[in-house]
């Protein structure tokens, strides 16, 4: 993997994943108010795993628009896991 997508991956997928956690869990709350933070956190959290994603892709050698796989969450990104470097070594 390309070193200078490797950080911008670590960054875009773990303030991702906390980012929809914290939504989520402001979306329990019985508050509307919170509701709506908790739903703009999740979507700027997807967004930024997205970012991610893209990074990720681009760094093992394939397209960026394979980050979209993104869209499905910890399944996409398995998916890119399981992909081979094409940049290895």
């Amino acid at each position: 993997m390309l070193p200078e997508k490797k950080v911008a991956t670590n960054i875009g997928v773990g303030i991702g994943i906390l980012l929809q956690i914290i939504g989520r869990v402001l979306m329990t709350q019985q508050s509307e108010v919170t509701w709506l933070v908790g739903i703009s956190i999740v979507i700027t959290g997807l967004v930024f795993f997205i970012w991610g994603c893209v990074n990720y892709s681009q760094g093992k050698g394939y397209p960026g628009i394979l980050g979209l796989l993104g869209l499905l969450s910890i399944l996409g990104l398995l998916i890119l896991v399981l992909l081979p470097d094409k940049h290895k070594g």
